[in-house]
């Protein structure tokens, strides 16, 4: 049989406060301290990268390591691709956002709890309609499965997992991520991309 896991992303808006606001923004600085680390060095290993800048991340920041990790993976990200469109220099993050793995994040359907540090926590509370409620009722029913959020200034985006038997798709969504859209396609006419 073969099975592939299916992945929508579903923007959900929040209620924005202060805390929030400056970790975004200690975030996009973590971003672009893990850039210039790696252009000037020249690191596209993740490895070498995290293990060069922790040491004076902690210093700087004193947020949970896994902030570390996220902000390792996004710099090295954007340099490919600014690295395939350029021939010099480096990008800057400049847009807030955060991409948080599952150890940093608790969903719980109407709020999401951000682990900042070790008990120290910011919560969201989740703004949402029709739409993403049937995605909240099937992951409280154990049929979907939450991955790795992002967050900006105005949404947070929940993408949710299925995995689905192709030799037998009952209900299935195909996706596909580029830089500039998504654009999904759908075997149910009451899901749409």
């Amino acid at each position: 049989m073969a099975y592939v896991e299916c992945v929508l992303g579903v923007p959900f808006g929040y209620e924005p406060n202060e805390e929030l606001r400056k970790l975004l923004e200690d975030f996009r600085d973590m971003v672009n301290f893990c850039i210039d680390y790696a252009y000037k060095r020249r690191i596209t290993s993740y490895a070498k990268l995290r293990k060069g800048v922790y040491e004076e991340w902690k210093r700087r920041w004193g947020y949970s390591t896994h902030f570390c990790h996220s902000a390792c993976k996004i710099a090295l990200a954007m340099l490919k691709t600014y690295r395939k469109k350029h021939k010099e220099g480096k990008p800057e993050a400049k847009k807030l956002f955060m991409q948080l793995d599952p150890q940093l994040y608790k969903f719980y359907g109407d709020g999401i709890r951000i682990s900042v540090r070790p008990r120290k926590f910011i919560f969201l509370k989740l703004k949402y309609g029709e739409y993403q409620r049937k995605f909240v009722d099937a992951w409280r029913e154990g049929k979907l499965k939450v991955g790795e959020i992002t967050v900006n200034e105005t949404k947070v985006i929940v993408p949710f997992k299925k995995v689905v038997d192709l030799q037998d798709p009952s209900d299935w969504i195909a996706i596909d991520v580029n830089e500039s859209n998504v654009t999904a396609v759908s075997s149910s006419p009451t899901s749409s991309g």
